[in-house]
């Protein structure tokens, strides 16, 4: 899972574009087994990263975080400045192998404030497997440059995809 930092910001931006237009997520391999597809929080660490709720309610206005494309036009985003590799998690290895799947993703959704800091994390789709806190911990550790609106930076809510492969 090793991309550049543009990747990864290419990928975040296309990610809360898809968002930002009530896109559907798109759903995994259809050969995948019908076990996988439900993606259990078997994990006791997953339950500690909670659901993203159906919307969110954000605008520079109300709670002054920016929300792209929305405000694209006046907001310039976050640049990744630092990524961190998502280690796979035992049970993920185990539950892949005997099932024949390759490939977990999940998508994070987190505000990135004005150090640059990512923070208020929350998953839009779980991967499930211990996967998710995973994820939540390689998030924790990015830095970007932050959001600016006319020069003054800001608060801005992104998404990320993680993919987590079985080689």
């Amino acid at each position: 899972m090793r991309k550049p930092r543009l990747a990864l910001y290419f990928i975040a931006v296309a990610a809360t574009l898809a968002w930002s237009q009530k896109a559907p997520i798109p759903e995994p391999d259809q050969a995948a087994p019908a076990a996988a597809l439900r993606a259990p929080h078997s994990s006791k660490e997953d339950l500690a990263v909670p659901m993203c709720p159906a919307t969110f309610n954000d605008s520079l206005e109300t709670d002054g975080i920016a929300v792209l494309p929305r405000d694209k036009g006046a907001v310039t985003p976050p640049k990744p400045t630092h990524t961190s590799e998502a280690m796979f998690s035992d049970e993920a290895r185990r539950q892949g192998r005997s099932l024949g799947i390759s490939e977990f993703k999940n998508t994070i959704s987190m505000v990135v404030d004005v150090d640059g800091l990512p923070r208020s994390f929350c998953l839009e789709q779980s991967a499930g497997y211990g996967l998710d806190a995973k994820a939540k911990e390689a998030a924790q550790l990015y830095r970007f440059a932050p959001a600016t609106k006319d020069g003054q930076p800001i608060l801005v809510r992104i998404t990320v995809i993680m993919t987590f492969k079985l080689y």
